[in-house]
């Protein structure tokens, strides 16, 4: 399944107060992401998605992806497999004059359609391990990203994390 958010950020949409945009996915295994900047974006929007307070793509804590008439696609894999199932996609629109479209596309599956697609050679147990290994590094990545987002200095960030508390 692909998900898909078409996200119009307004002018003057600051890095430090992005725009939130939720994007609802099911449980599974993402192995493909897709950001489609259109022409005219001149590098002055930014995308960052999270994982409630797990800044999943780009990885770097505070980052964002820019470009312009380009699509920024990888394979990945990530698993979602706790509720609640969305992503939340912050965006930012440095541009003074025009609004900015782009495209958030998340390539998602179930664990069985994957390993039926993407390793049909390859075993269960080879799959349930990959899994494994997977959970571990989110886990640790997790771990050093909350480390790092109290010295972070987006604020929005920060009244994220509080209220994920509440």
């Amino acid at each position: 399944m692909i998900y898909l958010a078409n996200i119009v950020t307004e002018k003057n949409r600051a890095v430090t107060a992005p725009k939130r945009t939720i994007l609802d996915v099911t449980k599974g295994l993402v192995y493909k992401v897709e950001f489609n900047f259109p022409s005219g974006s001149a590098g002055l929007v930014g995308v960052a998605v999270f994982d409630g307070l797990y800044q999943v793509w780009p990885s770097s804590v505070g980052q964002f992806f820019t470009s312009d008439a380009e699509t920024i696609g990888f394979d990945d894999l990530y698993l979602k497999e706790s509720a609640p199932y969305k992503f939340d996609v912050y965006t930012y629109n440095a541009d003074d004059t025009y609004d900015h479209e782009l495209n958030v596309r998340v390539g998602l599956v179930s664990n069985e359609m994957y390993v039926a697609r993407f390793l049909p050679h390859k075993g269960y147990e080879y799959f349930m391990e990959l899994l494994e290994k997977v959970r571990a590094e989110q886990a640790a990545a997790a771990e050093a990203q909350r480390q790092v987002i109290a010295e972070t200095p987006f604020e929005w960030l920060l009244r994220q994390g509080e209220e994920l508390c509440v």
